[in-house]
C-alpha cells in the first residue's frame, strides 16, 4: 500500500450514476380533466377520489410543446396547491399530481392524500419560467419550491419529484410512506439551483434509489432528514450531492427522461446535512454524499443499520472548497463499510457505536488532506483492511477502536500521518499482514495501546514508525501481541523516548519478538535489520515485558540516540539471541533486567555510550552456541549480576573498556563448555577494580578467569565449587595491581 497516494480508490466517484438516465421525470402524452380548480388566483384547491392524473395548471399537456409554454407563461405566477379531505389520484396516467409553475410554486396537504401513478409519477412539483428557445428557460427571480404533505406517493418511476430553477428555498416535508415500484424507479428525487433545500421524509423506497437530492445552488445548504426507513434498490439509498451534474431540465421535461448536462462550470452549495433515524439500505450504496460546496459535511445514522451492497455502506466525500466532514453511524455494511474523503480544509471525523464491515474493502477508510482526523469505532471487519486511516494535511491523527478490529487480507489498523501527532488505542486486533500500522511522518508523538490481543499473521503483530521530523516520542503500551515477522517493531528517527511496555506473551515467529529502535535503520534482503545510523534526536530508550520469543532475538534494542536504555523482562525470554541490545556512542547509560533467558546468546549487551552497564538476571540464561550473558561496556561501571547461567562457549563474559569499576555477581551455577565459566576483562583506563562474587563455577578452560588491564586490585570470592580444564582461577593483573582470592568451597582443576 502506498500511503502517500491521495488518490486512493474512493477520490475518484462518479457523482451521479448513468442509471439515473431513462427515469421519466414528469409524464408524456397527457392532459387531464381538472379536479385541481383555480379559486383566488393563484390558488388551486384539489378534491375529489380521481382515476386521471392532474395537472396544474390546467389544460397543460406532457411533454410540452409551443402551446403549453404560451400557457405556462401567462398563468398566474406563484401557484399554491392545497387540498379537500378525500382528495386522492390513482391512475395509469404517467404522473397523479404535477404543478408546474414561476416563482413561489407549492403544494400542502394535510388531509393524507394518496397519489399513485402506475407508469409514472406520484407527485410533481416544479417552479420554472418556461421559453421557447434554449436553454428553454429563464432566470426564476423568486422561484422556490414548497411540498408539505402526509400522504402515501407512489410512482412506476418517481414517488416524489420537486425541481427548483430559482433563487429561493426548496422544502420538501413529505413524512406519507413513498414508493417507486417500476424496473428504474426513485422514491424521491430533488433539484435545486436556489438557497437552501431541505427534505423531510418518512418510510421512502425504491426500485433503483430511495431519496436522491441534488443542490446547485451557489451557496445554498442541503439539508436531508429520513425519520422512516429507506431502500434503495440497484442505486442508493440516500444519495445528497452539493455540486454535482446539472440536470437538463426543460429536456428531461420534453422528453420524458431524466437528463444530465455534466458538471456545474463552478463549486455549489454549502453545508450538507444527512440524518437518517431508519434504516438505510442500497444496491450501490447505503450513503452517498458529495459536498463541492464552501461549508461542513455531516452525515449522523445512529439509531439504525446502513447497509450498501455493490460499494460502501456510507461513502461522503469534500471537494477542495469544503470544510469539515463528519460520520457518526451505528452498524454499518457493504463492499467497504464507511469510506471518507476529505479534500477540504476542516476536521474529519468518523464514529461508529456499531460493527462495520467491508465485505472485500476496507471496514473503515477515512483520507483527509485537512486539519486533523479522528476515527472511534466499536468493532470492525474489513475483507481488506479493518481501519485505514490517512491524514495528509496537518492536525492530528487518532484512531480508536473500543471492539475487535478485523483486517482479512491487509493491516487490521492502518495509521498514516503527516500532521502534528498519531494516536491508536485498541482492544483486540487481527490481521493478514499487520496488526496495528501506525506510520508517522508530521511533526508531533506517536502513542500507541492496545488492551486486548494483537496479530499480524504475514508481517508484524505492531509496527510503529516515527520519522525525522516527529516530535515527542514513540509510545506502545500492549498486552499480548504476535506477528508472523516482528511481534513489536517500533523506529524512532525523530525526537524524545522510546519505549514498549507489553503486559503479555509477544512473538515474532519470522525474526525478532521485539525490536526498538532509536535511529534510522537498513534491513537485509531477508528482513532482518542490518545496521542502525545515527538519529541524536532522540533521547531515551525503554521495554518493559514479560515473556517474549523470535525466532532471531527475542528482544533487540539499539539506540542510537543520546540517552538512556532499559530492557526489562518478567517472563522468559527466547531467541537465537535472547536479549540482543546496543547503546551507541552517543547514549547514555544501558539497563538490563531479565527473568529466565534462552537463546544460541542468551543476553549480549554493547554499551558504547557514556554511562554505566548493569545487567541484571533473575532466572536461569542459557547460551547454547554462545556465551549465557555477555556484557561490553565502553562507559563507566559495568555490574552483572545473576543467578544460574551457562554457555556453550563462556558461561558469562564481562569486559569493561570504559572508565568504571567492574562487578560481577553470581548466585548460582555459572558453566562454560568450551571456554570459562566466569570471565571479566578490563581495559586500561578503567578504575575501580575488579571484583567477582560467585557461587559455583566451572569452564573447560577456567572456572573464574579475570584479566585487569586497569587501576584498582581484583578481589575474587567463591562459596561453591570453582573448576576448570586448566585451571580453576585464573586472576591476572597487568599494571600489578592486588589480587585477593577467597574460597569457601572445592576448588580443583
Amino acid at each position: 500500500m502506498n500511503l502517500n497516494n491521495s488518490n486512493r480508490r474512493y477520490r475518484n466517484r462518479l457523482l451521479v450514476g448513468t442509471a439515473m438516465v431513462g427515469a421519466t421525470l414528469l409524464g408524456f402524452g397527457q392532459s387531464a380533466e381538472a379536479a385541481c380548480t383555480l379559486t383566488v388566483s393563484p390558488n388551486y384547491v384539489c378534491s375529489g377520489a380521481n382515476t386521471a392524473g392532474q395537472i396544474v395548471p390546467s389544460g397543460i399537456g406532457l411533454p410540452l410543446d409551443l402551446g403549453d409554454f404560451i400557457a405556462l407563461a401567462l398563468a398566474p405566477a406563484n401557484p399554491s396547491v392545497t387540498t379537500d379531505p378525500g382528495f386522492s389520484v390513482t391512475t395509469s396516467d404517467p404522473f397523479a399530481l404535477g404543478i408546474l409553475g414561476s416563482g413561489a410554486v407549492s403544494y400542502t396537504d394535510a388531509n393524507a392524500s394518496p397519489l399513485s401513478s402506475t407508469t409514472g409519477i406520484g407527485l410533481g412539483v416544479v417552479s420554472l419560467v418556461p421559453q421557447i428557445a434554449p436553454p428553454y428557460y429563464d432566470a426564476d427571480p423568486g422561484g422556490a419550491v414548497t411540498i408539505d404533505t402526509n400522504g402515501a406517493l407512489t410512482g412506476a418511476l418517481i414517488g416524489l419529484a420537486a425541481i427548483n430553477t430559482g433563487d429561493g428555498a426548496t422544502t420538501v416535508k413529505a413524512t406519507g410512506d413513498i414508493m417507486a415500484t417500476g424496473a428504474n424507479g426513485y422514491g424521491v428525487l430533488v433539484y435545486s439551483l436556489g438557497s437552501d433545500t431541505d427534505v423531510t421524509t418518512g418510510k421512502v423506497s425504491g426500485t433503483n434509489g430511495g431519496i436522491s437530492a441534488i443542490n446547485q445552488g451557489a451557496a445554498a445548504a442541503l439539508s436531508i432528514t429520513a425519520n422512516g426507513d429507506v431502500t434503495g434498490g440497484a442505486g442508493d439509498g440516500i444519495y445528497a450531492v452539493n455540486g454535482g451534474q446539472q440536470l437538463d431540465v426543460v429536456n428531461t421535461i420534453l422528453n420524458g427522461t431524466v437528463t444530465f448536462s455534466g458538471p456545474p462550470p463552478v463549486p455549489a452549495g454549502s453545508d450538507l446535512n444527512v440524518t437518517a433515524y431508519g434504516k438505510v439500505t442500497g444496491g450501490r450504496y447505503g450513503i452517498f454524499a458529495s459536498n463541492d460546496g464552501s461549508g461542513a459535511t455531516s452525515i449522523i445514522a445512529t439509531t439504525a443499520a446502513v447497509a450498501g451492497s455493490s460499494e460502501d455502506g456510507i461513502y461522503a466525500t469534500n471537494g477542495t472548497t469544503a470544510t469539515d466532514l463528519t460520520v457518526s453511524a451505528a452498524a454499518v455494511s457493504g463492499k467497504g463499510g464507511i469510506a471518507v474523503n476529505n479534500g477540504g480544509t476542516g476536521f474529519t471525523s468518523v464514529t461508529a457505536t456499531g460493527l462495520v464491515t467491508g465485505a472485500s474493502n476496507n471496514g473503515i477508510d477515512a483520507y483527509t488532506g485537512g486539519a486533523g482526523l479522528t476515527v472511534s469505532a466499536a468493532a470492525v471487519n474489513g475483507g481488506f483492511a479493518g481501519i485505514y486511516a490517512q491524514n495528509n494535511g496537518t492536525g492530528a491523527t487518532s484512531v480508536t477502536a473500543t471492539g475487535t478490529v478485523t483486517g482479512t487480507v491487509d493491516n487490521g489498523i492502518d495509521v498514516y500521518t503527516q500532521g502534528t501527532g498519531l494516536t491508536v488505542s485498541a482492544v483486540t486486533v487481527n490481521s493478514g499482514e499487520n496488526g496495528i500500522r501506525a506510520y508517522n511522518s508530521g511533526d508531533g508523538a506517536t502513542d500507541i495501546t492496545a488492551i486486548g490481543a494483537v496479530s499480524g499473521t504475514g508481517s508484524d503483530g505492531i509496527f510503529a514508525f516515527n520519522n525525522t521530523a516527529a516530535t515527542g516520542g514513540l509510545t506502545i503500551d500492549a498486552v499480548t501481541v504476535s506477528g508472523g515477522k516482528y511481534g513489536i517493531y517500533a523506529e524512532n528517527q525523530g525526537t524524545g523516548v522510546t519505549s514498549i511496555t507489553a503486559k503479555g506473551d509477544v512473538t515474532g515467529t519470522g525474526y525478532t519478538g521485539i525490536a526498538a529502535v532509536n535511529g534510522i535503520a537498513t534491513f537485509n534482503p531477508d528482513g532482518t535489520i542490518a545496521s542502525v545510523a545515527a538519529s541524536l534526536n532522540a533521547t531515551d530508550l525503554t521495554v518493559d515485558a514479560a515473556a517474549v520469543s523470535g525466532s532471531q532475538q527475542g528482544i533487540y534494542a539499539y539506540n542510537s540516540g543520546s540517552g538512556a536504555t532499559k530492557i526489562t523482562a518478567t517472563g522468559a525470554v527466547t531467541g537465537l539471541t535472547g536479549i540482543h541490545v546496543t547503546n551507541a556512542d552517543g547514549a547514555t547509560s544501558l539497563t538490563v533486567d531479565a527473568m529466565a533467558v534462552n537463546g544460541y546468546t542468551g543476553v549480549d549487551a554493547r554499551n558504547y555510550g557514556t554511562s554505566a552497564t548493569s545487567i541484571t538476571t533473575k532466572g536461569a540464561v542459557t547460551g547454547a552456541q554462545g556465551p549465557g550473558i555477555c556484557g561490553a561496556n565502553y562507559g563507566t561501571d559495568l555490574t552483572i549480576d545473576a543467578v544460574a547461567v551457562s554457555g556453550d562457549t563462556t558461561g558469562l563474559v564481562a569486559f569493561n573498556f570504559g572508565t568504571g569499576a567492574t562487578k560481577v555477581t553470581a548466585t548460582g551455577a555459572v558453566t562454560g563448555t568450551l571456554g570459562a565459566g566466569i570471565q571479566a576483562q578490563t581495559g586500561a583506563a578503567t578504575t575501580g577494580g575488579v571484583t567477582i562474587d560467585a557461587a559455583a563455577a566451572s569452564g573447560g578452560l577456567f572456572g573464574i578467569y579475570a584479566e585487569h588491564n586497569g587501576a584498582g586490585a581484583t578481589t575474587i570470592t567463591a562459596t561453591g565449587t570453582v573448576e576448570g580444564g586448566d585451571a580453576a582461577i585464573k586472576a591476572v593483573s597487568s599494571a600489578g595491581q592486588a589480587i585477593s582470592i577467597t574460597t569457601s568451597g572445592l576448588v580443583r582443576k
